[in-house]
């Protein structure tokens, strides 16, 4: 898994738009958008999307990649779980602490992709082509 998680912060510090926005926001453009609420109730989030509770290990992967997203966290996000809402063809991961989501930003597909595998607890040995 280190090495999943190599890989996905390297590619969201060399993307060439950030993970946070994007033209493809949809129903979570309100609360990706820089007047965006800190802290959202998942049940509003409910309202928009399709939510689905994440593993353990699957929290601790987006909670490695929330930190790692520009502006770089110095902290540890709020949460001690996460969610993956969809809606249209947007995906949006948070970090839910008390019903509220207080660290959110889009999935693109690679990083839905990796948390399929993350949650199917996909192991890549060092030369193992995926």
């Amino acid at each position: 898994m280190n090495r999943l998680v190599a890989a996905a912060l390297t590619v969201i510090c060399f993307a060439s738009t950030p993970v946070f926005a994007g033209d493809n926001a949809g129903a979570f453009d309100k609360w990706l958008n820089s007047d965006a609420p800190e802290c959202v109730p998942v049940s509003a989030i409910k309202s928009v999307s399709t939510v689905t509770d994440l593993t353990p290990e699957q929290f601790q992967f987006v909670r490695a990649l929330y930190v790692a997203i520009p502006p770089v966290s110095q902290k540890l996000p709020p949460g001690d779980h996460a969610v993956m809402a969809s809606s249209g063809g947007a995906v949006m991961v948070a970090l839910v602490a008390d019903g509220q989501a207080c660290a959110r930003f889009l999935a693109p597909g690679f990083i839905q992709t990796m948390l399929v595998q993350v949650g199917q607890g996909m192991i890549v040995g060092l030369g193992t082509p995926l």
